[in-house]
C-alpha cells in the first residue's frame, strides 16, 4: 500500500477485488470441469489420473524424506 494512503477503504477495495476475481476463476473451472464431466467419469480415465496424482505423491515423499 502507498505511504499514506488511508488503510481500510483500501485494504477493503483490495479484498473486494481479489474476491471478485476468486468467484469468477472458480466459475470457469467448475464450468469447464462439467463440460468434462463424460470423459473424466471415464473408468481408463479415472484410473489414469489416480496413477498420476498416486505418483506425484509418491514423488513428494520422496523427495521430503530426501530433505529431512
Amino acid at each position: 500500500m502507498p505511504h499514506g494512503a488511508p488503510q481500510l477503504p483500501l485494504t477493503v477495495t483490495l479484498a473486494a477485488v481479489w474476491a471478485v476475481f476468486e468467484v469468477g476463476y472458480y466459475s470457469l473451472y467448475v464450468a469447464f470441469v462439467g463440460r468434462l464431466r463424460r470423459v473424466l467419469a471415464r473408468a481408463a480415465v479415472r484410473r489414469r489420473l489416480e496413477q498420476i496424482s498416486g505418483g506425484v505423491l509418491v514423488a513428494l515423499g520422496v523427495r521430503l524424506a530426501l530433505d529431512g
